[in-house]
């Protein structure tokens, strides 16, 4: 009984995946109308000033990155019965390493920018300097190890479901390109190949999903087979 609960909470569990790649696409169509700051900064600060703009990169930023860590859990346990547990508990130590560095600096894409933006607006003009210093700096640097991490992680996701035997290889492929496709996701304006790679991930994690709900789990499996040996 303990087994049967423990392989629902883990399928329920997988399906944080797929809603977490939709919360991620809705943050990155909420930068859709935001042009490039150096070219109409005022048309850029009154867009991410705005009501719908925060909205959007909290259930994309905040939201959407926290599913993404719980439906990596639930992949990860639905594997660990395997004999690719050890490519899948890498792959999520590594891909939540880098989901836990962005999630900091995500928080100035978020919070920030429609602070700096109304102080903009009402006159202080050198708001915008402050952002383009943020991104210049220190949250540059902290991207290439976010890209590397992040990358790195879903690649041996990728590795991981294709020689597991259990989930379907056209995850495995979405899954695996996704990631390097989505170092856009950290600029301020929408970049339409990290929407590529949203789709791709959503793609993947849906496949995933129905796989997980159409068989029966990996550990109610292995229980049966060690049974059938038993006997």
């Amino acid at each position: 009984m303990l087994q049967q609960h423990t392989g629902n909470a883990i399928r329920f569990g997988i399906l944080t995946l797929p809603l977490s790649g939709l919360l991620t696409l809705v943050g990155l169509l909420g930068r859709y109308e935001i042009p490039n700051p150096r070219d109409d900064p005022k048309a850029a600060v009154q867009a991410a000033s705005s009501t719908t703009y925060f909205v959007s990169q909290l259930v994309g930023n905040v939201f959407g990155l926290m599913m993404l860590i719980f439906g990596l859990l639930a992949l990860t346990a639905y594997l660990a019965n395997t004999r690719v547990r050890g490519l899948a508990l890498t792959g999520m130590v590594l891909s939540i390493a880098g989901i836990a560095l962005v999630l900091s600096a995500l928080g100035i894409t978020t919070y920030a920018l429609p602070e700096i933006s109304r102080a903009y607006l009402s006159g202080q003009q050198e708001a915008l300097v402050i952002v383009t210093a943020i991104y210049q700096g220190l949250v540059r640097e902290l991207f290439v190890a976010v890209f590397l991490l992040y990358s790195a992680g879903f690649i041996l996701f990728g590795v991981a479901i294709w020689r597991s035997g259990v989930l379907p290889r056209p995850a495995a492929i979405s899954l695996g390109l996704h990631a390097p496709l989505v170092e856009g996701f950290f600029r301020s304006q929408l970049n339409w190949v990290s929407v590529v790679g949203a789709l791709l991930f959503i793609f993947g994690s849906v496949v995933i999903a129905f796989s997980v709900f159409r068989r029966p789990s990996v550990t109610a499996s292995a229980v049966d087979a060690e049974a059938q040996v038993g006997s």
